[in-house]
């Protein structure tokens, strides 16, 4: 059995509506910690009741209707935001930013495991996970939400991957898996080949704003358009008052859930004076959510389309992830248009349990290269399984290039290679005497690599202006090649440099919205002194 140490790791599952948290414990078993309501999940929500106290999970959640101008939900979808990380423009209450609030949500669930748990030692190494699509930026900000919340953050791994880690444990034999993941507020779907302790990700892909609660805002505008016509009214929902948006969103989530159970829901909202009663069929909320079905079931084709591509022509299994799988019309479309039988994983909890699987066996690699390295003193016991190893081949979700003349994009690494990669691509000056380069940095989601592709808005400029011109001494001619190579980690975080002969050049990316050491350290201060 592994020492006491090699345990003291845990997964977090950092969601759009719902976090949690989970160990491997003494039997080798995941184990999500409860909060301290008693539940496995807590709402990813965040109540400012002052600058230095806040509410974090579900009476925090109950406060939006309430207070919704001091209450923040859905931070998970602003990640990558660069509006959203402008403390002087953005809305939150004391214009904290995705990280910070991320931040308080992660100190909940460190807090109450840590409050209710035996734990030797309190809390500290993690893995946290994203969803897959997530490019370098927001990974980054992800990693920063652990660093703020005072964690040591021993990787990030993407949601379909650590819930494949906790379905792949019970799989001996090779199999090729789609892992359909429809969260609360973004959509993954990834195939894996699993194969005893080995995971390689095939292909990878998603929208960062697709997931259940745009599914509750399609019933919510279905229902005011039911008012509306029963009562005289003309109220359009992205125009009620933010009580009134908040409290249909809520009641909508719970039909939307009454619905997973029963062929018929009982609806019931009242709005200024005036109120609408009537019963809604499971057919009817099939059909008016239709389109975001399809939207998945679009973004499903791609990746397989892709997965082909590279050789990989059949699928052995579907599993569902993801509390929003669990509606019935998931199951029936999934089935019905690819042609195989899904499995429900255990959709609230595997993602973490996953994560914590790989925290352990992360936190034993570490350990045992420590020992080979001679920095710690003590060898780590064994794993009682071989078995229980996770090897992990993970692929970029992202194209990255860097900008040419005439708006153009060199793209270097394109989404779906596998990690660890490194390419390089030569470019030239383009007059006698030049002093310096710009090169930004772009990523996107283009996955041709037949050809260089034009700026446009799905692409994004990873590189700040003042820390992307690279300076050339001497004076040479025009055509002067300089060598620039991109290298991407199993993180899927990028790095960058550029060669002129023999001179090399480290960048540093400066990335709007990662924050810099001073801005860090801010962060955790204020964190730290949160009471939540």
């Amino acid at each position: 059995m592994a020492n006491d140490k090699s345990r003291a790791v845990y997964g977090i599952d950092l969601g759009t509506t719902y976090s949690c948290i989970s160990q491997v414990d003494k039997y080798d078993q995941a184990v999500v910690l409860r909060n301290f309501e008693g539940d496995a999940t807590t709402p990813s929500v965040v109540y400012f009741e002052s600058e230095s106290n806040m509410i974090v999970g579900k009476e925090a959640k109950n406060m939006l209707p309430v207070e919704p101008e001091k209450t923040v939900s859905f931070i998970k979808r602003q990640i990558g935001n660069d509006e959203a990380f402008d403390k002087s423009k953005n809305t939150t209450p004391y214009h904290c930013d995705p990280v910070e609030i991320s931040a308080l949500i992660l100190k909940k669930l460190v807090q109450d495991a840590n409050d209710l748990g035996d734990n030797p030692e309190p809390i500290k190494d993690v893995v946290i996970t994203c969803p897959a699509y997530f490019g370098n930026k927001e990974r980054l900000q992800t990693k920063q939400a652990g660093i703020s919340a005072g964690l040591n953050v021993l990787g990030i791994i993407n949601e379909p991957t650590a819930a494949a880690i906790s379905y792949g444990m019970k799989v001996d034999e090779r199999r090729t898996i789609l892992v359909y993941d429809l969260g609360g507020g973004t959509f993954d779907v990834t195939i894996i080949v699993v194969n005893g302790g080995a995971i390689k990700v095939v292909a990878t892909g998603g929208d960062h704003h697709l997931g259940g609660v745009d599914w509750d805002t399609e019933l919510a505008k279905y229902v005011l358009n039911t008012f509306n016509s029963q009562n005289g009214t003309a109220y359009d929902f992205d125009t009620l008052s933010a009580n009134a948006r908040f409290d249909l969103l809520l009641n909508a989530e719970n039909w939307k859930k009454n619905l997973s159970a029963r062929q018929t829901a009982k609806v019931n909202f009242s709005y200024e004076g005036k109120s609408v009663n009537f019963d809604l069929p499971r057919e009817t909320f099939n059909a008016i959510t239709e389109d975001r079905l399809n939207e998945t079931i679009d973004a499903t084709r791609k990746i397989i389309d892709i997965a082909k591509e590279k050789g990989y022509e059949t699928i052995d299994e579907i599993i569902l992830v993801g509390g929003s799988s669990r509606m019935p019309q998931i199951k029936d479309r999934v089935e019905a248009e690819f042609g195989l039988p899904t499995r429900l994983n255990d959709p609230d909890e595997c993602v973490a349990k996953g994560a914590a699987i790989y925290a352990m066996n992360e936190a034993y690699a570490q350990a045992v290269k420590g020992w080979e390295e001679g920095t710690i003193d003590e060898a780590p016991a064994p794993l009682t399984d071989g078995k229980k190893r996770t090897r992990i081949v993970n692929v970029t979700s992202k194209t990255y290039g860097l900008g040419l003349v005439d708006n153009m994009v060199g793209n270097l690494i394109f989404a779906n290679s596998t990690l660890p990669v490194s390419r390089t691509r030569s470019f030239e000056t383009v007059q006698d005497g030049q002093t310096g380069v710009t090169l930004p940095i772009y990523e996107s989601d283009f996955t041709d690599e037949e050809k260089d592709q034009t700026v446009e808005d799905r692409f994004c400029n990873l590189a700040t202006e003042d820390i992307s011109v690279l300076k050339i001494t001497g004076n040479h001619p025009k055509g002067t090649e300089i060598k620039v190579t991109f290298s991407i980690d199993n993180e899927g975080i990028l790095s960058v440099n550029a060669t002129r002969d023999t001179d090399v050049i480290d960048f540093k990316l400066k990335i709007a919205g990662v924050k810099d050491e001073e801005e860090l350290k801010k962060s955790q201060e204020f964190i730290a002194n949160a009471t939540v």
